[in-house]
């Protein structure tokens, strides 16, 4: 006659979580759960699995969004970018980086938003940039840093492009094969570059 477990002497679970001894129950809908069991087929992790992941996920990802986005001023621009473009796609009919109209018509949008919001005074270089300046210029007296540095527009375009030269290492390593999806998408700045090439460069024509 099998004698009752002590407790804690069930299976020892297996996958990226250890140490789990709480149990937690709950009702859900069949559409949950149907959906929650096409993931644990496709992923070949247990349904346990699935759904702690899940919960930690809702979590971890406002931590997540913060590292990848920054400050909370900065998620906003990010908010208002994507509600311009869904805007002008569902009106279109067309995604912006695919169609020249309506990648040109969200130019044109988000210049006017950020006009609308942003700090139009007198133009100063901030103090930070006029130290770095200084002590480029001094570590190489023969180059102008002065000229990129100093000149909001000149920068701007020295930022992008040193985005765009990340994005274009990216790709010739491939990286265009490996789509990475929302949910891990900001795990890390690798993995958000990896959704922004996957996404752009693999996204659907409409």
């Amino acid at each position: 006659m099998t004698g009752k477990r002590e407790p804690g002497a069930g299976r020892k679970p297996n996958g990226e979580f250890s140490g789990k001894s709480a149990v937690f129950s709950t009702r859900i809908t069949p559409d949950l759960r149907a959906l929650l069991e096409k993931e644990s087929k496709q992923t070949g992790k247990s349904l346990s699995q699935i759904v702690e992941r899940r919960l930690r996920d809702s979590f971890d990802q406002p931590d997540r969004w913060k590292r990848a986005l920054g400050a909370e001023h900065v998620r906003a621009l990010a908010y208002v970018v994507a509600k311009i473009a869904t805007s002008l796609e569902i009106r279109t009919g067309r995604h912006w980086h695919k169609d020249a109209f309506t990648g040109s018509a969200l130019k044109t949008a988000l210049n006017i938003a950020m006009h609308y919001f942003g700090s139009w005074g007198e133009v100063r270089v901030p103090d930070r940039l006029e130290e770095q300046a200084a002590r480029m210029q001094a570590a190489s007296p023969g180059a102008d840093f002065g000229k990129f540095m100093k000149d909001p527009a000149d920068f701007g375009a020295q930022r992008a492009n040193e985005f765009v030269a990340g994005i274009e290492f990216l790709e010739t390593s491939n990286i265009r094969r490996s789509f990475i999806g929302d949910s891990e998408a900001f795990q890390s700045d690798e993995a958000l570059a990896k959704f922004i090439v996957g996404t752009l460069q693999q996204g659907d024509e409409q």
